[in-house]
């Protein structure tokens, strides 16, 4: 008693489920959310160190950021979590509601139960008059059935059936989707790289060694109401890819990504050019953080035994003019803007503008030349296996969606019984999308099938001949 008692609660806990999953709006819910986790991950860049988004993002967004950890979105569990109930909901929802409702079983149903229904009496036996109605809807394209039910021909007619998978290939994209995200979940990566020139690297979760030979930029003016500034219109990295099937030479554009042949995806994300700074006393370079040509801004180099720092400001010069202010004329020339301080306090009341080549003295027996700035760039790589599946997905989609919304199927019943010395003929149709926009076609197919099957006449009792008889 008590086993009949728990199997009929488990298979009631089972059929709730099932209603849930099978509930319109559970997928809907879960697919707003589903979108919605989409979009972050689109909007916040993913996959960076948490002091960047404090960098880059206002300290209360940086929080939410980082401690929801939106910077993995894509790759996350909930994420993954959420594509898969998603998946689970529409496979319910196929079986239990998509398939019954559009592809309903040839059975006996009353016909004035549909919106579009007609009937009326035709001259002749019933099996004659049912072969003539399956002829009919035959030339009008409609693939016929029939079955004898009850007595009467029934006749099962479809048209454009192939119209009712839409939903169900819909479906099948999703899947297809779905598999391609979980691929690249489970085997994709991604990261960023920053490399100065003739610097190296190894590739996370890859056996390539990485390596910048050489990076150039075009710039091009742009008047603005403050001055004159300068947008980077094309730059360029020549790189070196170094693995276990050899070295490859390459040169990655903006814009126009490379491509190892494992199937990496490298993209030309930014650039930048380091100060570099030479430090010597008595004319001996002196070996200092800061002097390896890797200088940002408001970066120091603290001069040994002093208390005298040099501060990195900018580079102003054809290398990257970009970083020159509106207004201020471009040297013709590379030149560095440069602060010298003592005691916390600066030497000057303006920066140094120190041209490359040219030194200036420091104090206390230093001196500082100016070196050719050295280039850097900054790459972001991409492997994602599943992509392909997600575009064939994305194609299987569109095209259920195009079968579901541009084509119409139209299925026919048509019930052929004896009655009164001749056959009704009940004719109903239906479609997935509702009955306005079968009526004028309906009306025209009834109009055709009583021309072709005309329609019975009693005789006019008015009219019989008559014997008449003499005694």
């Amino acid at each position: 008693m008590v086993s009949s008692a728990s199997a009929r609660r488990t298979e009631s806990l089972r059929e709730e489920i099932l209603n849930l999953l099978s509930n319109v709006l559970f997928p809907v819910v879960v697919f707003l959310i589903w979108s919605a986790a989409t979009t972050v991950g689109t909007i916040v860049k993913q996959n960076l160190p948490a002091q960047q988004y404090y960098d880059e993002y206002p300290a209360a967004v940086a929080n939410v950021i980082v401690r929801l950890h939106l910077t993995n979105v894509f790759h996350s569990i909930p994420y993954i979590a959420l594509v898969v109930l998603l998946l689970t909901s529409m496979a319910v929802c196929t079986f239990r509601r998509v398939i019954p409702k559009r592809f309903p079983k040839d059975r006996a149903v009353p016909t004035r139960n549909f919106g579009l229904h007609d009937e009326y009496a035709a001259h002749g036996d019933a099996m004659t008059i049912a072969e003539r109605v399956a002829q009919y809807f035959k030339q009008r394209g409609f693939r016929v059935r029939s079955q004898q039910i009850d007595g009467a021909q029934w006749l099962f007619g479809h048209k454009q059936k192939w119209a009712r998978y839409g939903v169900l290939v819909a479906h099948l994209g999703f899947a297809v989707i779905t598999f391609g995200v979980f691929v690249g979940w489970l085997k994709g990566f991604s990261g960023q790289v920053l490399l100065f020139k003739n610097d190296a690297v190894q590739v996370s979760h890859t056996d390539q060694l990485l390596r910048l030979n050489t990076f150039t930029a075009q710039f091009i003016p742009v008047h603005t109401p403050n001055g004159v500034v300068y947008q980077a219109s094309k730059f360029q990295s020549d790189v070196n890819f170094t693995g276990r099937n050899g070295s490859t030479s390459a040169s990655i554009l903006v814009n126009h990504p490379y491509v190892t042949p494992d199937g990496v995806y490298f993209y030309q994300a930014s650039y930048t050019f380091g100060g570099h700074l030479q430090v010597t006393r008595a004319g001996k370079p002196v070996k200092l953080a800061g002097t390896d040509g890797r200088l940002a801004p408001q970066d120091a180099i603290f001069l040994p035994g002093t208390s005298r720092v040099i501060e990195y400001g900018t580079l102003l010069g054809p290398s990257d003019p970009s970083q020159t202010p509106p207004g201020v004329a471009l040297p013709a020339r590379d030149e560095y803007a440069i602060w010298i301080y003592h005691d916390n306090i600066p030497t000057t009341a303006k920066p140094i503008l120190l041209p490359v080549g040219q030194s200036v003295y420091a104090g206390d027996g230093f001196t500082v030349q100016a070196l050719p700035p050295t280039p850097a760039t900054g790459l972001t790589y991409r492997y994602d296996p599943g992509q392909y599946w997600v575009g064939l997905g994305c194609v299987i989609l569109v095209a259920g969606f195009v079968m579901a919304l541009f084509f119409v199927p139209i299925k026919v019943y048509v019930r052929v019984a004896p009655s009164s010395g001749a056959s009704s003929v009940e004719v109903a149709a239906t479609t997935t999308k509702g009955n306005a926009i079968y009526e004028d076609e309906f009306t025209t197919l009834l109009t055709g099938l009583r021309e072709a099957v005309p329609e019975y006449s009693p005789p006019d009792p008015q009219h019989e001949d008559r014997v008449e008889a003499y005694a």
